[in-house]
């Protein structure tokens, strides 16, 4: 069957579900587009996927109460992925994978996005209704190509950029409509920033931000105090960012916040500095040369939400105080390459035997300093589906309260 021909008997007109002045458009580039099975070149990782889904408010509200946004998600790239809208997938590890989008699809999404979204450049002619920028080029030329636009929800800095023209997205976007049936303010402000700067007070000014990414940020030391007053943040990026001194002592009050990424030059990451985000889904600890410990004083009540715990590269690391009893939603746990970590907590060990955890995905890689498992999984016993242990080569035996896991 030709492409064409499956293309009429799959997706008549009628079906095509849309703006109705894009119905024609989208029938048109279906049966037009030479189909030669290529993808496109940007790599996606389903993990950010996702959250920049819900930043933007796109997916649905779970009905199942046992599901959560990321669940959601996770369902719609697997729905995208049957139907070959995304391809070469390649796992990366129990937690995530990353893959591509076909051509067909990219072009089509260009076709009917064209006038909403835009890279900038000195050049660029930008119409008065784009919503998602992604800056080329800075200067007075990029920054005059901004005092027409009024609905932008999206900037990412592809490069380095100056001060000014941070500052003059800050102040001009926002108090903007997301759409027109909004109440003035509701604006879903998304910035991925590769500045080599530090990131200014006015950041406060962005109620509504959801999702801020200042990976790989060398220059930056500290974030600043009215970071914490950005209550609508759920995602917070701060990979490789390895001159970060601290956090700021108010940052619990980013109480919205789920998903979270950090490298820091701090030597210990208390309760006051993560253990405090009562909303967190995920925490990925990365990269910290100098961190010792993680958890310090965490009292009950603490990150009772929490579902993903990644500790990795890691080297100084020698304690991780888990309070493991405060961890009750924990569905997986990975941690590796922190070579001074044994992970033997003596006092208090007997508490953790009957505690009902739910780990569900268990992985520990490149930990020479582990000898036992510690006896606080043994909560986990009757929840555990997939263990993954590598390059732990003082590890003898598993012990024997350990049921068989069904992935393992």
């Amino acid at each position: 069957m030709y492409w064409k021909d499956m293309t009429n008997s799959c997706i008549p007109s009628q079906n095509v579900i849309d703006r109705d002045d894009d119905k024609k458009q989208i029938i048109n580039l279906l049966m037009q587009h030479d189909v030669d099975g290529n993808v496109s070149d940007f790599v996606f990782n389903n993990l950010l996927l996702i959250q920049f889904w819900m930043a933007h408010g796109i997916l649905q509200s779970p009905k199942d109460e046992n599901l959560e946004l990321e669940d959601v998600g996770n369902l719609y790239i697997k729905e995208l992925l049957s139907r070959s809208y995304f391809q070469d997938v390649e796992q990366e590890n129990i937690l995530y994978f990353t893959f591509k989008m076909h051509d067909l699809i990219h072009d089509l999404a260009l076709s009917i996005a064209k006038r909403e979204c835009s890279v900038v450049t000195k050049k660029s002619t930008l119409a008065a209704e784009v919503c998602h920028l992604s800056f080329l080029d800075n200067g007075q030329e990029v920054t005059t190509h901004l005092e027409k636009l009024s609905n932008v929800e999206t900037i990412i800095f592809q490069t380095d950029q100056s001060m000014s023209l941070l500052e003059t997205c800050i102040s001009r976007f926002k108090y903007l409509r997301r759409s027109s049936d909004k109440q003035k303010g509701e604006l879903d402000w998304n910035a991925r920033m590769n500045l080599k700067k530090v990131l200014p007070s006015s950041i406060e000014s962005l109620k509504h931000l959801r999702y801020l990414d200042l990976s790989y940020n060398l220059i930056i030391k500290q974030l600043p105090n009215s970071i914490c007053k950005l209550h609508s943040l759920q995602t917070l990026l701060l990979e490789n960012c390895h001159n970060l001194e601290r956090l700021p002592k108010g940052i619990g009050d980013i109480i919205r916040l789920r998903f979270f990424i950090i490298t820091t030059k701090h030597t210990c990451l208390s309760e006051k500095a993560v253990g405090c985000l009562s909303s967190l889904r995920s925490l990925w600890i990365w990269r910290c040369m100098n961190l010792k410990c993680v958890f310090e004083g965490m009292e009950e009540g603490r990150l009772t939400y929490l579902r993903t715990l990644v500790v990795g590269d890691c080297p100084s690391l020698t304690s991780l105080t888990l309070s493991i009893k405060h961890l009750t939603a924990l569905e997986t746990l990975i941690i590796r390459d922190c070579k001074e970590l044994s992970l033997m907590d003596a006092e208090g060990e007997e508490d953790n035997q009957d505690l009902k955890l739910s780990l569900q995905n268990l992985m520990f890689f490149r930990l020479p300093k582990l000898e036992v498992l510690p006896q606080w999984l043994q909560g986990s016993a009757n929840t555990l589906q997939l263990l993954w242990i590598g390059g732990c080569e003082n590890l003898m035996a598993l012990p024997e309260w350990l049921p068989r896991p069904k992935s393992l």
